[in-house]
């Protein structure tokens, strides 16, 4: 059934018919049948004739047509990212996970909050109370989507600190078969995250706790963070440590933990100078685990004499990359190989003499004061030149001399000597591979890989602003560590999606489009909401960029090149 349109001429004028026909079969052949004439097209405009029968029809038409002057916008929420954040969240099993865990605690939306709380870290960080009250008038989640109260994210957050292993190794099962996670290499590094709050008791947060801080916020308590990766930077588990655990003790607690839990075979640990102890190395050798170490470079005769072999060596170093090049040296039955980068040596050089000057210039200064008679007791002296020394990052460069009313320095010309010599522009690995599992260039790269790991805690702390933070409770500090990292691992997998697709930046040379230009084109995509006696929605036409990251992160747009009129 259909309308007709016909067209009939009287002397110098012409008139258009409509009429409502069906098409019927006649004898074999195809003919219309004229079910209703509507009348010439003139007469029916001029008398509204028309729309009043469109009008009529349409609470007939099962919601597809709308009178469009009584169209009212009603807002337009971006929609794109959110959806795309939600493809992947379910992806990774995350929302089956935490359905499971909202039943189990007669939580029936506990996997949609944390959704919501996890897209918030990745789009626009913000508290808890932001997210609820500004954030979710600005985006439109997909069809089904409980919007969460600030109590339900807060209890959320229990959830989370509560159920961390088991999250972790439900991650850990659907990313092994949605990434081809490289588990040869398991890189580990640690940092630390501060707290602006003053009012949390002991009792309520007993690992909070002043230490090293690598926020250089010594001024504030702190909890430390252990972080496992893969080879490809995806975080397989976390740790949270007192604020003043020392970075060395740690290890063989998370190594053994890792293995208990996740059941993997003979693996390499990666990980920097600060976790390295005879102890740690020997805990690794027991419980099966090869590794790749740097070596701490001061201190140590055994450094010391590796660092001699190896300038000593004219023919065994290999070229990593154009600026660098590594060379083995075997002692005491140990694998080492030492790193040397032109570019590396310059900066160093540059480095220390820059700080040397500068430490001679406040030695030289103390000096003058103890002359003048400002200083005579000797242990304010010492106590002077060690806090110049101490924080100048140069102090085993020099000596000094202290007695009472005088003061005096000197250069240690061994120190100075072992610096610009030996130093630098090198380091040292320490490794348990033998060359057959990995090359003399394998084990620098697998130590390179560390900033995979770097990278996730810059994501962390940065993109997704996990400090500083005001929670007063450990369980909810843990819990907002845990969002965090489940952001982080979203994160990783959005970006390892993208560069298995080829999805390249078109303002950057060969270079794969980052998840924070992915997530902005993407924000761009809005979900308009108009209201005409019906509610109508209507999602932007994605460009051919945008579509190429939805195919990319497998968001189904089956729906979305339509109106939704309810």
């Amino acid at each position: 059934m259909y309308v007709k349109r016909t067209v009939r001429r009287c002397g110098d004028k012409e008139y258009t018919y409509l009429s409502l026909v069906e098409a019927v079969r006649v004898d074999g052949k195809n003919r219309q049948r004229e079910l209703l004439r509507l009348g010439e097209i003139g007469d029916l405009e001029r008398t509204g004739q028309l729309d009043r029968v469109i009008q009529a029809l349409t609470k007939y038409a099962n919601g597809t047509w709308v009178d469009a002057s009584s169209i009212d916008g009603a807002g337009a929420p971006s929609f794109g990212s959110v959806a795309a954040i939600t493809s992947i969240f379910d992806r990774c099993g995350l929302r089956e996970h935490f359905d499971a865990v909202g039943e189990d605690r007669g939580s029936l939306h506990l996997a949609d909050t944390v959704l919501t709380m996890v897209a918030n870290r990745l789009c626009d960080p913000a508290s808890k109370r932001r997210t609820v009250v500004e954030w979710l008038e600005t985006i439109q989640f997909p069809n089904g989507h409980e919007v969460p109260s600030l109590e339900q994210c807060y209890r959320a957050l229990d959830a989370l600190a509560d159920v961390k292993e088991q999250t972790e190794e439900a991650l850990y099962a659907r990313l092994t078969d949605l990434t081809n996670l490289d588990l040869r290499l398991v890189l580990y590094d640690l940092t630390s995250t501060y707290f602006e709050t003053a009012n949390a008791k002991p009792e309520d947060f007993p690992s909070l706790a002043y230490g090293y801080s690598r926020d250089k916020r010594s001024d504030r308590p702190q909890v430390v963070i252990g972080l496992l990766v893969t080879g490809n930077g995806i975080p397989i588990a976390h740790y949270v440590f007192p604020g003043n655990t020392r970075d060395s003790t740690t290890l063989t607690t998370v190594m053994e933990d890792y293995q208990q839990r996740f059941g993997i075979g003979r693996i390499a640990l990666v990980a920097d100078r600060g976790l390295i102890s005879e102890q740690n190395v020997s805990d690794l050798a027991t419980h099966g685990f090869d590794h790749v170490l740097a070596t701490r470079l001061h201190g140590s005769e055994t450094v010391a004499a590796v660092l001699e072999a190896a300038v000593a060596d004219t023919s065994g170093w290999v070229p990593v990359n154009a600026t660098t090049t590594a060379v083995e040296v075997l002692r005491d039955g140990t694998r080492y190989v030492v790193v040397s980068s032109s570019a590396r040596k310059a900066r160093d050089d540059h480095r220390r003499e820059e700080l040397l000057g500068r430490t001679e210039d406040k030695l030289i200064a103390l000096a003058e004061r103890v002359a003048r008679g400002r200083f005579g007791d000797p242990v304010k002296i010492g106590a002077a030149a060690d806090r110049i020394l101490r924080d100048s990052g140069v102090g085993r460069c020099f000596t000094t001399a202290i007695h009472e009313g005088s003061f005096s320095w000197s250069h240690d010309q061994a120190a100075l000597i072992f610096e610009e010599r030996l130093l630098a522009g090198r380091y040292v690995i320490t490794t348990s591979l033998t060359a057959e599992q990995a090359s003399t260039v394998d084990v620098v790269r697998h130590y390179k890989m560390l900033q995979n790991v770097e990278r996730r805690f810059r994501v962390m702390k940065d993109f997704l602003a996990l400090r500083p933070v005001f929670h007063r409770t450990e369980d909810r500090v843990r819990g907002h560590i845990a969002l965090c990292v489940i952001a982080a691992t979203v994160e990783a997998v959005i970006g390892e999606q993208l560069r298995q697709h080829q999805v390249m930046d078109p303002d950057e040379t060969d270079q794969v489009m980052t998840l924070r230009r992915a997530l902005h084109n993407l924000a761009q995509l809005r979900r308009h909401r108009l209201h005409a006696g019906r509610e109508i929605d209507v999602i932007d036409r994605p460009t051919a960029l945008q579509r190429q990251i939805l195919d990319a992160l497998d968001v189904d747009t089956a729906g979305w090149n339509r109106a939704r009129i309810s």
